[in-house]
């Protein structure tokens, strides 16, 4: 039973790590530090059995569990001092067939993500996400309820995660940092 154990223990780790780390790489932006966070979460998930899970929720939860840990991770460090030239490292991350596939830099492929909005939408979204305005105050500044503010953003998010999902991870990667880029920016 234990060497039964040890084989799908194995292939499952072969299966998700890479996804796993890539997932990382977009919230910790550190190869290094995304392997290490994976490699803790794979001995944790060993020490506790969790490896018997059925594959859907096995896949599921190891996903769900790598951004908790990723986001455990930034808290602890955030206090951190990180210059802005350090955020050259993220696209370390992706490997080189996903760097400038199109020869597009990061901040024609953000635009092009955005463009899948409709022009309210994207308007509402960067408003609130690029600007830091509260729903609030945006609804008073387009002369909207706060409800449709609501609405538009919800159905941004959902769109945007859609392309994302469509076009793959070393997208989710570079909208991620240069979202990280602009927010530390202001």
């Amino acid at each position: 039973m234990k060497a039964y154990r040890k084989e799908i223990f194995k292939s499952r780790f072969q299966e998700h790590y890479p996804r796993l780390c890539c997932i990382a790489c977009g919230y910790v932006s550190d190869r290094e530090d995304a392997e290490d966070i994976v490699q803790e979460l794979f001995i944790s998930v060993w020490n506790k059995g969790l490896d018997e899970m059925e594959e859907k929720e096995f896949a599921a939860y190891m996903t769900t569990a790598v951004k908790n840990s990723c986001i455990s991770f930034l808290r602890k460090r955030k206090d951190d001092v990180v210059s802005i030239e350090d955020y050259h490292q993220p696209a370390s991350c992706l490997t080189d067939d996903e760097e400038d596939a199109d020869g597009k830099s990061p901040e024609e492929v953000l635009e092009s993500v955005l463009a899948v909005l409709p022009p309210r939408c994207r308007d509402i979204f960067l408003m609130a996400k690029l600007q830091g305005m509260k729903y609030r105050e945006i609804a008073e500044s387009l002369n909207l309820s706060e409800k449709t503010i609501e609405n538009q953003m919800t159905k941004a998010i959902k769109m945007l995660r859609e392309y994302v999902a469509t076009y793959g991870v070393a997208l989710t990667a570079v909208v991620v940092i240069i979202l990280s880029m602009i927010v530390n920016c202001e």
